[in-house]
């Protein structure tokens, strides 16, 4: 049965693999102890049918049957101690069940004959209970000859000749070999598939629930500011505000949520583009600190809180990119509104260095805002992920820092973030200074 704990993280064949070994080892020490259980059954039944005709041989058949018992205990607790190391002790424990029977057979009844079929019946019995492959397999063989070899040192006779016994071991185990890589590369094959259709579900569900989560955290987004400006818009149109400084802050206030209701579906419009159509860069030739000005006249004046001072810091004035300007403004304005969305008082700077002899420029927009759990900064690039260190302020639905990784990766370069609960939060962009239209140079 496919077990459901690895499947959310299997992306490579690698992984696959392991968890079909580690599902195969389940089941061959799951196997075992009912195979050992079943041989000592069919033995006791063999040996007491045998007493019956041959009472004078009680003693042999009781201390065959005490080794029987002496190695299928043996390889059962073992299994119990080494889980891990289940294939190889259930290969040991068969192949020790299986020269104890020879042993009996040749010694007591001194046939070669009878342990031919012992060793006919061994290796078939391999393939039908365990799924240890052609290895497991060729093994399992090796051992069946050499408890045949064995038979005949010892002195056991057989009516036919021994090449022939030889021939028709061999070519048994050849078969048994052949027909165990067939049986195991067709499990495995399944257990791909059963791996893929439970990756798929998966995938599925979490679809499905990010679909309901951006409905419902974005239905919340856009019916706050929207009853907001409904709201005092009916009051100023029922004459509720009679001095014109009422009236003036009411409209600051249908302002301020209308840009944010204006952000809100610039996002998803943004989103909806490089979801569509990928990321087309605009390659051209400009002053960074064209770019930072442009930047930073163009945010809007209420991000910032009244207790918050946005800082701007430049090493280098005379740097010049070939990049794409559109995208690093993008992503800079994204991180900008981060942090001052979630900074109460204190400042947020953004700075830029230049790092010549690496060829790259190190943005960094720092606050001192509430900071990010160590929990939530694995994910807080995912799609529609918020952290849970505090609410959700001045809306959004988790798309910012999710759009800034996508045009980060689309300009060949590497976003990170660091940061402690309480202590604020900085996130560093690190760009190449010159990018090609095909990607980084």
């Amino acid at each position: 049965m496919l077990s459901a704990a690895w499947v959310p993280g299997m992306r490579e064949r690698g992984e696959v693999v392991d968890a079909y070994r580690r599902e195969t080892r389940a089941l061959i020490a799951a196997r075992f102890p009912i195979a050992a259980a079943i041989f000592l059954a069919l033995m006791a039944v063999a040996y007491g049918i045998e007493w019956l005709y041959f009472p004078a041989r009680w003693w042999e058949l009781s201390l065959c049957y005490l080794g029987f018992i002496a190695v299928a205990g043996t390889g059962v607790s073992a299994l119990r101690r080494h889980p891990r190391r289940s294939t190889e002790i259930a290969l040991l424990g068969s192949v020790g069940l299986v020269f104890s029977l020879v042993a009996y057979l040749a010694l007591v009844h001194g046939s070669a004959e009878l342990a031919l079929l012992a060793m006919i019946g061994f290796l078939t019995g391999q393939v039908v209970q365990f799924p240890w492959g052609a290895g497991g397999q060729c093994l399992a063989a090796l051992g069946a000859l050499l408890a045949y070899l064995w038979a005949l040192y010892v002195g056991a006779t057989s009516s036919l000749p021994v090449p022939y016994e030889l021939f028709a071991l061999v070519s048994h185990a050849l078969m048994t070999v052949i027909g165990a890589q067939l049986l195991e590369s067709y499990r495995f094959a399944a257990f791909c598939e059963a791996a893929d259709a439970a990756r798929h579900a998966t995938e599925s569900q979490r679809a499905n629930a990010a679909k309901s989560e951006f409905l419902a955290t974005v239905s919340h987004e856009l019916r706050t500011p929207l009853n907001i400006i409904v709201g005092y818009t009916d009051l100023l149109l029922e004459g509720a505000f009679e001095r014109p400084d009422e009236q003036v802050d009411a409209l600051g206030r249908i302002q301020q949520q209308s840009r944010q209701l204006l952000d809100l579906i610039q996002s998803m419009l943004d989103l909806n583009r490089m979801e569509a159509g990928g990321i087309a860069l605009v390659v051209e030739e400009f002053a960074l600190d064209a770019a930072l000005d442009s930047l930073r006249g163009g945010l809007p004046a209420n991000w910032c809180k009244p207790e918050v001072t946005l800082r701007w810091e430049s090493s280098d004035s005379g740097t010049r990119m070939r990049s794409d300007r559109g995208k690093l403004e993008m992503i800079l304005r994204n991180l900008i509104h981060n942090a001052l969305k979630y900074t109460e008082r204190g400042s947020v700077t953004v700075s830029a260095h230049t790092d010549r002899g690496r060829g790259w420029i190190d943005f960094a927009v720092t606050d001192t805002g509430q900071g990010i759990d160590g929990k939530d900064l694995g994910g807080i690039f995912e799609m529609f992920r918020q952290g849970s260190s505090g609410p959700p302020r001045g809306g959004g639905v988790g798309l910012g820092l999710y759009i800034a990784k996508q045009l980060t990766d689309a300009l060949g370069g590497e976003i990170a973030v660091i940061s402690h609960l309480g202590a604020g939060a900085r996130f560093t962009v690190s760009l190449p200074i010159e990018v090609r239209a095909g990607g980084p140079a």
